[in-house]
């Protein structure tokens, strides 16, 4: 028996673009109230409200919640997909940087979830936005890669600790998406011409990727499942790979992604 989606109550981070506006909307389309944590507020109807918020600042994270909170007492699916991309050598990279993807993609992730995880109903779901990232570490996007491989590990554990209270927590692994992530990319790049033809064949990839609508729709099919997974990858192709990735060994992994990208 599947969950039933109608009537519940939902809290996004980015549902204001992207993969996190094509959830919204599909949320809204099954009846679901859902409200929106994003940088810059918008008025799009689809949502209850939507609260202007960098995920990073603590005390207005904290606000925000606990005026949602006020409003609806307890809430049943906490999407936490906001996040930021990364391109260039690491060693270029400045401090400012690093702290910021790291605090939006898991540190800030981490906290809207303690924030929230008393007050999510009994069979309720935490839905993380990961990344074939986090297991496939790509050049260039060292610090993304770590920030996304953290994340699965910690919804992992969440999970294991939530069993008793019916919450299942997934982390979804979307491969390349078109969206507005390729163009918002926070670049930090050198006159190395390996590392411009590296990022240029991710840039590429991405804009020539699937669409957010398509990883949208399944992942609410996943979140509907009685039993969902714990992690799970987008798309035959990616499910393909993950699999790859498994049985080959690590080296070799590695070598197929210098081959590609540097």
């Amino acid at each position: 028996m599947s969950l039933k989606l109608s009537g519940k109550v939902a809290v996004i981070s980015g549902g204001d673009s992207g993969i996190g506006l094509a959830i919204s909307q599909r949320l809204k389309k099954e009846n679901v109230k859902v409200y929106d944590i994003c940088k810059a507020i918008t008025n799009n109807p689809i949502f209850e409200k939507s609260y202007q918020c960098d995920i990073s600042d603590d005390k207005r994270l904290k606000e925000v919640v606990e005026e949602i909170l006020a409003l609806e007492g307890k809430i049943d699916l906490l999407f936490c997909n906001a996040g930021i991309g990364i391109g260039g050598k690491f060693e270029n990279a400045s401090l400012e940087t690093i702290d910021k993807v790291l605090n939006v993609n898991l540190i800030a992730q981490i906290k809207m979830t303690n924030l929230f995880v008393k007050n999510i109903r009994e069979g309720g779901r935490i839905i993380f936005t990961g990344s074939m990232a986090s297991i496939i570490p790509l050049p260039y996007q060292a610090c993304y890669s770590v920030s996304k491989a953290g994340l699965e590990n910690f919804s992992r554990a969440l999970a294991t600790e939530l069993r008793p209270q019916k919450i299942k927590v997934i982390t979804v692994m979307p491969g390349d998406v078109n969206t507005n992530f390729t163009n918002s990319r926070i670049k930090h790049t050198g006159e190395d011409k390996k590392e411009a033809r590296g990022i240029s064949k991710m840039e590429k990839a991405e804009r020539k990727g699937t669409t957010a609508d398509f990883v949208a729709a399944r992942i609410l099919k996943i979140v509907k499942k009685k039993k969902p997974p714990l992690r799970v990858s987008i798309g035959f192709i990616w499910k393909f790979v993950s699999f790859l990735v498994k049985i080959f060994p690590i080296k070799f992994v590695n070598f197929l992604v210098r081959i590609i990208y540097v």
